[in-house]
């Protein structure tokens, strides 16, 4: 009797423990769920900062005026505050599920910490305005996701649809917040952006149908607080507004919406949606409570039928062991998927970025210790987002999964294959790979895709530009191998037949060479390193001085003296020179100024401006106040502009010039023959000059072609009374066939160099005491 009773106490007793263990975890993980819960509302906070800031940040560089500079402060400074407040949130925050979340917190400090960088490109007007939403939009999305996937709810429970609820509200918060920003890139914009009026319907489009989906699957109470919400009059100004802005299309905002009010209007809305939100994770932290107060309470009843229990026999003892066993398979296979997907692409089964990242350190580690080679494939699908974004999502996946299998298949056994990127496969080859190798290594990655893609009953065709990197060399780390393959990835890209390039140090080199000159051109304006000189222009019949040309110079500390042929282009690239050519203008300007006042002369100015300044928004009201500030009269003030500036937009082009025109300035065109030389351009454009271009010159005592082109200027501008300013005049001979031909003015090397001012303004006193150039070269 004793064995008989004793048997069944010792089976349930650990079994009977075993379940009190698990309803203790389970009110354990409803307080892990209620943290999350909590932190969700921190992330609500920070997520409206970072919205409000993105919106204010795609404003200020549309208008570019002080109300947007305002809001923009004063959301930079709300979002550092909530900044600080979500990162002491978050600091020993135990997520406890994994380490995807972990990622997910260290992805989000670190793109935390790049908006200093990114708001710096805002304030120097380095970027379009669509160039600031990413940040700020992949920023956003990280918050949702870890504001709404909370660890240890499945899928199916009310939990898990309130939260289904919340996720599809705060996304279509996030696309009201979009809305609000390319709302007011479109309205505030100097010109319409066909680019960004299409990504402001796109924002609208997505918003309503997520509000469809949210009114489908929450609560009669939160469709009545929305309903509210939109019956606000801002929401009701804001649909005005919105349809106001579709109604005219692309041709452009509707005249009387003001970015400042669009903004406001829409900030006001997002404030209202902003307390659902706070209702709706009010709600779930109420569901959690009464999911932890479930949990203890069913503890302290399993307690009890602990007692009950105690009668029952061995037999359902076992029973009740079976179950126990079969969970803790079942956990065991869980543990084991959740590794496996730690290091593999759960869609191809290939492993992921970092698991191949560890197997490229042991191929690249073996083959430097051998001698042998190594060959590093990456290979970047072309056009698979339009894939993605015409037919969906599953059919995107059935591509992708496709082409692993053909990687593979391709590859065999012996050659690693991952999927590192959403659309980038990498292979890892051992051994000899140089040469006619890698030609046909290459032909057959490549090949994969020759093939169409079957999805039912779709055929889908992509290209794929491939980067290879052969070793040796070796790089010293994986990361460097990586990134070499990236970046001829990028190179292949750029030749569209081939599709294909091999890394070359090089090329990346020179590309880094690139990049530093960029960089120390940035700077050389405030370290001084820029300077302007002055060449003479006179007249060819008496020598007398009558304008000048400002041209720049860059001295700089190391390279020397850099030509304008190689830093004129790269700032124009960077956008460095609208405050290069505002040096050169107001430089001009001052100096001529001051020289005038010496008494040297009525002289007049010549100033280069670059294609880009001349499209700038801002321009007339530039030049107006480079004359105001230094005093020069603006008949002084002579703007040069290349013909192949002037029809990159004809008829923006003739606009800025009429403009800058009625300040009174004068304009030229710039390296005149050698673009499109049109008699019908010329008399619709108010220039009043023409400056023959120095390889004309230059063919004067050579083939008849130069020749007949300067006559044919020459003839041009007599026929519509222009000014002809011969360039590079170099000879006596030159300078006498242009003065022969009744033209009136040249400059070049036989008169004098570009100057420094110094010795320009010595030339100047001597002119003016009635010494003329004489044709040698002075300087």
């Amino acid at each position: 009797m004793i064995g008989v009773i004793l048997i069944p106490v010792l089976a349930l007793l650990p079994l009977a423990g075993t379940l009190l263990v698990e309803r203790g975890m389970e009110a354990r993980r409803m307080d892990r769920l209620m943290e999350h819960v909590a932190l969700a509302a921190g992330v609500r906070t920070l997520v409206e900062a970072l919205q409000a800031e993105r919106g204010a940040s795609v404003g200020y560089l549309s208008v570019r005026d002080q109300a947007f500079r305002r809001i923009l402060g004063e959301a930079r400074a709300a979002t550092d505050a909530q900044v600080e407040s979500f990162l002491q949130r978050i600091r020993g925050f135990d997520l406890a599920v994994g380490p995807d979340r972990a990622d997910w917190l260290d992805a989000i400090r670190d793109d935390l910490e790049g908006l200093a960088q990114h708001r710096g490109e805002v304030d120097r007007l380095a970027l379009h305005p669509l160039e600031i939403l990413p940040p700020y939009t992949r920023l956003v999305r990280q918050l949702v996701l870890l504001a709404s996937s909370v660890p240890g709810v499945d899928d199916g429970g009310a939990l898990y649809a309130r939260l289904d609820a919340y996720r599809t509200f705060l996304l279509m918060r996030e696309y009201a917040g979009l809305e609000r920003a390319l709302g007011t890139a479109w309205i505030g914009g100097a010109a319409p952006d066909p680019l960004v009026f299409r990504r402001y319907v796109e924002a609208v489009s997505v918003q309503d149908f997520l509000r469809t989906q949210f009114l489908a699957m929450t609560p009669d109470s939160r469709r009545r607080d929305l309903e509210a919400v939109e019956g606000t009059p801002a929401h009701q100004e804001l649909l005005a507004a919105r349809s106001a802005i579709l109604n005219q299309g692309a041709a452009g905002p509707p005249a009387y919406l003001g970015p400042v009010r669009w903004f406001r209007v829409s900030s006001e809305r997002l404030r209202h949606l902003s307390g659902i939100e706070m209702g709706l994770t009010q709600g779930l932290l109420d569901e959690a409570r009464t999911m932890r107060e479930r949990a203890q309470a069913q503890r302290w009843l399993l307690g009890g039928a602990v007692l009950m229990l105690l009668v029952l026999t061995t037999a359902l003892s076992a029973v009740i062991a079976r179950r126990l066993l079969r969970r803790e398979r079942e956990r065991r296979d869980h543990v084991r998927r959740i590794e496996y997907l730690a290091h593999h692409d759960p869609l191809t089964d290939l492993p992921n970025r970092r698991h191949f990242a560890r197997i490229l350190q042991v191929h690249m580690e073996a083959a430097r210790a051998s001698g042998g080679g190594l060959a590093l494939c990456l290979l970047d699908l072309e056009g698979f987002s339009e894939v993605n974004r015409i037919w969906g999502e599953e059919t995107a996946d059935r591509v992708l999964k496709e082409i692993a299998d053909r990687l593979v298949a391709l590859a065999g056994p012996a050659v690693p294959v991952a999927r590192i990127y959403g659309d980038q496969f990498a292979l890892c080859v051992s051994g000899e790979a140089q040469g006619a190798d890698v030609e046909g290594l290459t032909d057959g990655v490549l090949g994969v895709l020759d093939p169409p893609i079957r999805v039912g009953q779709r055929l889908i065709e992509l290209r794929g530009n491939l980067g290879v990197v052969l070793c040796p060399p070796f790089p010293e780390t994986v990361s460097d191998l990586m990134a070499d393959a990236v970046f001829a990835v990028d190179q292949a890209k750029a030749e569209p037949v081939q599709r294909r390039q091999v890394f070359d140090p090089e090329r990346m080199r020179r590309h880094a060479e690139q990049a530093r000159l960029d960089q120390d051109l940035e700077r050389a304006l405030e370290r001084g390193e820029l300077e302007v000189h002055y060449q003479p222009q006179v007249e060819l019949d008496s020598g007398r001085v009558t304008r000048l040309e400002a041209l720049l110079r860059w001295h700089h500390p190391q390279r020397g003296a850099v030509s304008p042929a190689v830093f004129i282009p790269r700032a124009e690239a960077t956008g460095a020179i609208i405050a290069i050519g505002d040096f050169v203008l107001q430089s001009a300007c001052r100096q001529l100024r001051r020289w005038r006042d010496r008494g040297l002369g009525d002289l007049s100015v010549a100033v280069n401006l670059s294609t880009v300044q001349l499209y700038q928004a801002d321009l007339v009201a530039r030049v107006r106040r480079a004359l105001e500030e230094s005093g020069l009269p603006a008949p002084a003030l002579e703007l040069e502009i290349t013909e192949t500036g002037i029809m990159q937009d004809l008829e923006m082009a003739r606009e800025v010039m009429q403009d800058l025109r009625a300040l009174g300035v004068r304009l030229s065109v710039d390296d005149f023959g050698t673009g499109y030389s049109s008699l019908a351009y010329l008399t619709r454009l108010p220039v009043q000059i023409l400056k023959l271009d120095r390889s004309f010159v230059a063919d004067l005592e050579g083939s008849g072609e130069g020749r007949k082109v300067a006559e044919a200027v020459l003839g041009l501008a007599e026929s519509l009374s222009l000014e002809v300013v011969a360039e590079g005049i170099e000879t006596t001979a030159q300078a006498d066939w242009l003065r022969q031909r009744a033209c009136a003015l040249g400059q070049g090397f036989l008169y004098a160099r570009p100057l420094p001012p110094e010795a320009c303004a010595s030339l100047l006193t001597g002119a003016a005491r009635g010494h003329p150039l004489g044709e040698a070269p002075v300087g």
